[in-house]
């Protein structure tokens, strides 16, 4: 299965590598530019892949083993709340009757590695919720379940961290969730862009979330209340989705709390694993 990914070249600039193993196309070299808007469509369309896969180069060695970065920064990061009845329920409400979204800002996201700080000043307990995220690769305004499918370029993992009890002292107050949801660096992504073509049905699918390599969440994505291309659907009603646009679409049951010097790791059977450190930041930098 070919994956893209962003990786950091030895002289400090970000390169796309397109391809699996030790087997690795630099696009980069063949004019593709640092921008998902950009690089969505390409993963959309297998006819523009071909075209970029004939020009680009077989990526050196070096690169081929070079930190992997964050997919990208999206135009927007919107993410689903309780679209899987069991995490709802651990929470102690009823499955929702219509979709719950809300905005993860650009700047808070991260990439593979890079450790989860939480600051010395947050008094609230901080969970993990293990994610599948989707690249949106076509405009899609008022769009049909189906075009909205069809305008799903790829798939990544990502992790919405939550400050539990500071969304729990928004919902009382009748805020809404930006906050809680938006310290820096609460949106690990990565590691690769997996296109959509690739991945089987999502009763083929499980997410996992471990931590310090104790299983936390495990669900089938056959699970989700809202597939993706509905969910998009609706929010397309509400708001132009473009290239680049990504979508958190949910976590299953089992969030709980991380603290300084754990690891969490996401999977998504042996496609693909996500994995960050937590540093608790004693002085903030």
């Amino acid at each position: 299965m070919k994956t893209l990914k962003r990786v950091l070249h030895p002289e400090g600039h970000p390169v796309w590598l397109w391809g699996f193993g030790e087997t690795w196309q630099d696009w980069t070299a063949a004019g593709v530019h640092d921008d998902l808007a950009e690089l969505a469509p390409l993963l959309l369309h297998s006819e523009l892949r071909t075209g970029i896969e004939e020009c680009a180069l077989i990526a050196s060695p070096e690169l081929t083993t070079a930190s992997t970065l964050q997919p990208g920064r999206p135009g927007k990061a919107l993410c689903l709340g309780k679209n899987f009845a069991a995490h709802a329920k651990e929470f102690g409400f009823e499955p929702p009757s219509e979709l719950i979204w809300f905005a993860k800002l650009p700047e808070v996201l991260c990439g593979p590695s890079e450790p989860v700080q939480i600051p010395s000043w947050l008094d609230s307990r901080v969970d993990h919720e293990a994610e599948l995220v989707a690249l949106v690769g076509a405009p899609l305004h008022n769009a049909t379940p189906d075009e909205c499918r069809a305008g799903i370029a790829a798939y990544t993992l990502g992790n919405d961290f939550t400050a539990r009890n500071l969304q729990g002292k928004d919902r009382k107050q009748s805020w809404p969730w930006l906050r809680c949801k938006n310290l820096y660096t609460f949106g690990p992504l990565g590691p690769a862009w997996i296109p959509s073509s690739s991945l089987p049905d999502w009763d083929e699918l499980t997410i996992r979330c471990e931590v310090n390599g104790e299983l936390r969440q495990e669900s089938s994505l056959a699970q989700f209340l809202w597939k993706p291309e509905e969910a998009l659907s609706e929010i397309s009603r509400w708001c132009p989705l473009l290239p680049g646009d990504i979508l958190f679409l949910g976590t299953p049951e089992g969030v709980g709390p991380v603290q300084d010097g754990d690891l969490v790791k996401v999977s998504l059977n042996d496609f693909a694993e996500l994995s960050n450190p937590i540093v608790r930041i004693e002085k903030d930098s």
